[in-house]
């Protein structure tokens, strides 16, 4: 077989198998929220940023997490304020701002190795 081939059958079959991994965490009563990388257990599909911003004071409050069901949205809450829920489903994806995602680099990887080895 063809090294060009080989190297990407070799990619396709590294990136698949593997399970979710998002962001996780707990806002602290400030509101500071610690994020760590967690793999989502089975059953859990996408990766979920929850911001709860109250119009008085304008607090902003983010929870990180592995979640099963999206229906996301913005809602508003009299007790919480506004909600909005943001879902997506590739690794580390709920990120804050535009963090570059490592699964836009496995994409392009085996484009990348056969100019490379052309």
């Amino acid at each position: 077989m063809d090294l060009r081939v080989s190297v990407v059958l070799l990619f396709f079959f590294f990136t698949g198998g593997y399970s979710l991994k998002c962001y996780t965490c707990e806002p602290d009563s400030v509101g500071y929220c610690d994020a760590k990388v967690k793999t989502c257990p089975d059953g859990f599909s996408k990766c979920g940023n929850t911001i709860m911003e109250k119009s008085v004071g304008s607090a902003k409050i983010t929870a990180k997490g592995c979640i099963s069901k999206c229906d996301p949205g913005t809602q508003k809450q009299t007790e919480l304020g506004t909600v909005s829920l943001h879902c997506c489903d590739t690794d580390l994806c709920n990120a804050a701002d535009g963090v570059f995602k490592g699964s836009f680099l496995l994409l392009f990887s085996p484009l990348l190795f056969y100019f490379l080895f052309q």
